[in-house]
């Protein structure tokens, strides 16, 4: 027994001396490759504008924002319809990058439709059974080309529903009872409001990993978790640090409403740190390309504890470790490959490269812009309608697991539209009306208005006279105003969804409210010109047309 005990204890010994070696080991590593990439302060002012140009350029419109909650809405009415109401539930509620602040326009919308309020794991049968339930409502849909891409994919760790909004050419991706994905989504919102320089980096790296192909799990590359959750790390670790440990955050409990009055307490953190967003980016590369061959000797980058530690898994040591700051059992980076993983440091080294010929005058700004975030096109709002067949025949339930077109009826037409007769399921000008359209005297949304606000008609509340009835608009939590500030986009607060059930989840905490939240508005000057047009809006393909 006694000699059972100290084999034990001589084992966790020699951990630990193993442990403070890597630790060590990744300390001299990172010095090292930070004096490798010491640039003159002058490139460093000419890299500065660069970056936040390509911040600036690729931050979303208010009408990318206004498109997914419209379409958080409609999930919601079709869930509802399809699921049934009982204690207000099921209920949609967005996360990922929408929830974070940190999407695009060409950005998927993550949606999980919720059933419950508790914390007992949801059985992964009835997950299944309910996104193939919405996908028959969905295919119907896709027959009659409001949708397209509907696409259940049911042996994933997440099982997921994918679907594209014709309108709008947004992707969603529908799981049930994704709570993980939520809390995380919201926690990393609150964070960001603490240095605005993390929500910037962290755009400067989702968009550098795209331009790289280097940003899908389903890939065996980085997910945004693990890019972000880096990013964190690295803030984490400057000196000064700019951002906390999270276990400072977590200190008295993971319910949202201790959460954001630490974050409160916070916001002057990283005030001592005045290091640019070249400086940060350029540190961050290095200091990833420092530690690549320290991964396999389980170098793992907690952002709970805002340091290096040793880490193994379950299934072995990861080709990167990237430690879930709520489930210290889970890998943010799990997907990434071993293959892979080389070829993610391919792009960091080539990135490195690139950085030090601008250094050096070789090449230009506008070159090195190319070649860190490749060309990036700016998706512009889309209400072009369905291009493809609808098919008026005997319906066919297409089969849950495969995306492939239904086969019409061979004894009845197949109706395509072609040049001659455009489709357009709503009857806009530039096509020939359907017979269903003559009774429908809708408009395009003007792209030209992309700019301005979001002054729309309610899907889901009828209008009534001259009153437009209009979403309340959510703002987050802004940050302190540091050289970078910039006002927020309208985006959802606390009080939404599933962060505020007062229940028993560690991120339960205030009564929620039901999509949508509505209150009229007659004196908006955009009114009128919106009543005479009486816009199309995303999503209003799943409300049934009861005058047609």
């Amino acid at each position: 027994m006694d000699s059972a005990v100290e084999g034990k204890d001589t084992e966790l010994c020699n951990m630990k001396l193993e442990s403070a070696d890597l630790l060590k080991r990744a300390a001299d590593l990172e010095l090292k490759g930070s004096k490798k990439v010491c640039f003159d302060p002058k490139v460093l002012s000419a890299l500065e504008p660069l970056l936040l140009d390509v911040h600036s350029t690729i931050q979303p419109k208010p009408i990318h924002y206004e498109q997914r909650r419209r379409l958080v809405q409609v999930f919601n009415t079709m869930a509802r319809d399809t699921f049934g109401i009982r204690n207000g539930f099921p209920l949609v509620e967005p996360f990922g990058s929408f929830t974070m602040d940190l999407f695009t326009s060409s950005s998927d919308l993550d949606l999980s439709i919720n059933f419950t309020n508790d914390t007992i794991v949801f059985p992964r049968d009835k997950k299944i059974s309910n996104l193939r339930k919405l996908a028959k409502v969905l295919f119907a849909h896709q027959r009659k080309g409001y949708v397209t891409g509907v696409l259940p994919i049911l042996r994933a760790r997440v099982p997921i529903l994918k679907v594209i909004d014709c309108e709008t050419e947004i992707e969603c991706d529908i799981s049930v009872e994704n709570k993980d994905g939520i809390s995380r989504s919201m926690f990393f919102s609150a964070v960001s409001s603490i240095d605005e320089r993390f929500r910037i980096l962290s755009f400067l790296m989702k968009v550098w990993a795209k331009a790289h192909n280097i940003n899908s799990s389903k890939d065996h590359t980085m997910n945004s978790l693990s890019i972000i959750s880096l990013v964190a790390f690295h803030l984490q670790t400057r000196n000064p640090p700019i951002l906390p440990p999270f276990c400072a955050l977590l200190k008295d409990g993971t319910d949202i409403s201790s959460i954001t009055s630490n974050v409160t307490g916070f916001k002057h953190y990283g005030k001592r740190n005045q290091e640019s967003i070249a400086e940060l980016f350029l540190a961050l590369l290095s200091k990833l390309s420092s530690v690549e061959n320290l991964w396999q000797d389980g170098l793992c980058a907690s952002i709970y504890e805002g340091s290096w530690i040793y880490k193994s898994w379950q299934s072995g040591i990861g080709n990167m470790n990237v430690e879930d700051f709520l489930d210290s059992s889970e890998n943010f980076a799990r997907s990434v490959g071993k293959e892979e993983m080389q070829t993610i440091y391919e792009c960091i080294q080539g990135s490195l490269s690139n950085l030090s010929s601008f250094a050096v005058a070789q090449i230009e700004a506008s070159k090195l812009k190319e070649l860190l975030f490749g060309s990036i096109e700016l998706k512009a709002p889309n209400d072009n309608r369905a291009s493809n067949k609808l098919i008026r025949g005997k319906k066919r339930s297409p089969s849950l697991d495969s995306s492939a077109p239904v086969i019409p009826n061979s004894k009845r037409p197949e109706y395509m539209y072609n040049n001659k007769r455009k489709v357009d399921c709503f009857g806009t000008p530039d096509c020939q009306p359907t017979k269903r359209a003559k009774h429908d005297h809708r408009r395009k949304v003007d792209h030209d208005l992309h700019n301005t606000p979001n002054i729309f008609p309610n899907l889901v509340a009828p209008q009534v006279g001259n009153v437009l009835y209009s979403p309340i608009i959510f703002v987050p939590p802004q940050p302190i105003h540091g050289p970078y500030y910039r006002p927020q986009h309208p985006d959802f607060r606390f009080q939404s969804g599933y962060m505020s059930h007062g229940q028993q989840h560690p991120f339960y905490s205030q009564p929620h409210y039901e999509y949508p939240m509505v209150f009229p508005s007659q004196s908006d000057p955009y009114s009128a010109r919106y009543n005479q047009q009486n816009h199309i809006f995303p999503g209003s393909w799943a409300h049934t047309r009861r005058n047609i």
